[in-house]
C-alpha cells in the first residue's frame, strides 16, 4: 500500500463516482499505514474538501446526480456510493452538510420502497439486484433500515453471490444477526471474474471487498481470512486497480483486522531457566 500512497492521496475532482472514489480510501488509510503528519493534514483537507463538493451534486430530492448542475436525474449507484462514504466519514468524525442526510435518506427509502423484481428486467444488465441490495445496505447503516423492501428482496429467486452478501449485511446491521446468517450458510464468498467500464463501475474485486466487510459484521473469521488473504495478496500486487475497488478493499480490510492493524493481544510469557 506505501508504493500506492501518492495514487490514494487524491484531491477530490470529476464526477460523482471518481470523487467518491479519490477520497473513500483516504478515510481508512492510517488505519493501516504509518502516516507522517504533513500526509495526516494533507488527507484530512482532502477529504473535507470531498465532502463539500459531493454536497453541490446532491438534488432538491436527495439523490446524486452524476455532474453537479448538468443532469436533473439522480445516479443509483452514485446515491449509493456517495452516501456511503459520507456515512463512514461522519464515523470517523468528519461534519457533515446541513441536511444532506437527511435528504439522502428520504430519496432512498422511496426508491428502496419502489423496487420490486418485476422491475429488475433490463437492470440485470448493469447489476440492478446489486444496487438495490446495497441501497438497503446504506440505508441500515444509516439507521433507517428499510425491512419491508429487506423482506421482499430476500424472496427474490435467484440472488446473485454479490447482492446476497450486501443484503445479508443489511440485515445484520439491521440487528436481524440469525436471518443474515442463515442467508448466506451456504453460498461462496467469490464472485465471477468482471469488470464493469459503467453503471456501478465495478470488478469482482471490488465484490469480494464487499462480502469480506459483511463477513466482518458477522465476526466469522474462518471464512473472512481466505478472503481477506486474497484481497491483501491483489493490493500488494503491482497490479492496477481502480480507485473504487481501492477503497472497498481498504475499508473491508481494516473492518475484518479491528480498524488499527495492530493487535489487542495481551499475554504474560514464563521463561524457565
Amino acid at each position: 500500500l506505501e508504493s500506492r500512497l501518492k495514487y490514494l492521496i487524491q484531491y477530490p475532482h470529476g464526477c460523482v463516482e471518481q470523487t467518491t472514489s479519490s477520497v473513500f480510501p483516504q478515510l481508512f488509510l492510517a488505519d493501516v499505514l504509518d502516516l507522517s503528519a504533513e500526509q495526516k493534514a494533507k488527507i484530512q483537507s482532502n477529504i473535507t474538501d470531498g465532502i463539500n463538493r459531493l454536497k453541490s451534486f446532491q438534488l432538491s430530492s436527495g439523490g446524486m446526480t452524476y455532474w453537479p448542475g448538468a443532469y436533473s436525474e439522480a445516479t443509483e449507484w452514485g446515491t449509493n456510493y456517495a452516501g456511503h462514504f459520507m456515512l463512514e466519514a461522519k464515523e470517523k468524525g468528519y461534519a457533515l452538510p446541513v441536511g444532506f442526510l437527511d435528504n439522502w435518506i428520504k430519496f432512498q427509502k422511496q426508491q428502496a420502497n419502489s423496487w420490486s423484481p418485476s422491475a429488475v428486467g433490463r437492470d440485470n444488465y448493469y447489476n440492478g439486484e446489486l444496487v438495490q441490495a446495497y441501497r438497503l445496505y446504506t440505508l441500515a447503516l444509516a439507521k433507517h433500515p428499510a425491512m419491508g423492501a429487506m423482506n421482499r428482496m430476500k424472496e427474490t429467486p435467484n440472488l446473485s453471490v454479490a447482492a446476497k452478501w450486501r443484503l445479508a449485511g443489511a440485515y445484520l446491521l439491521a440487528g436481524k444477526t440469525e436471518v443474515a446468517k442463515t442467508m448466506v450458510k451456504n453460498i461462496e464468498t467469490t464472485v465471477e471474474n468482471y469488470k464493469e467500464l459503467s453503471y456501478t463501475y465495478g470488478s469482482s474485486d471490488r465484490d469480494e471487498a464487499m462480502i469480506l466487510e459483511v463477513l466482518a459484521l458477522m465476526k466469522d473469521n474462518v471464512r473472512g481470512k481466505k478472503v481477506f488473504d486474497n484481497i491483501a495478496k491483489s493490493m500488494s500486487s503491482r497490479n492496477w486497480y481502480s480507485t473504487q475497488t481501492t477503497a472497498y478493499a481498504l475499508l473491508s480490510i481494516t473492518k475484518f483486522i479491528g480498524g488499527t492493524g495492530k493487535s489487542d493481544l495481551k499475554s504474560n510469557i514464563t521463561i524457565n531457566r
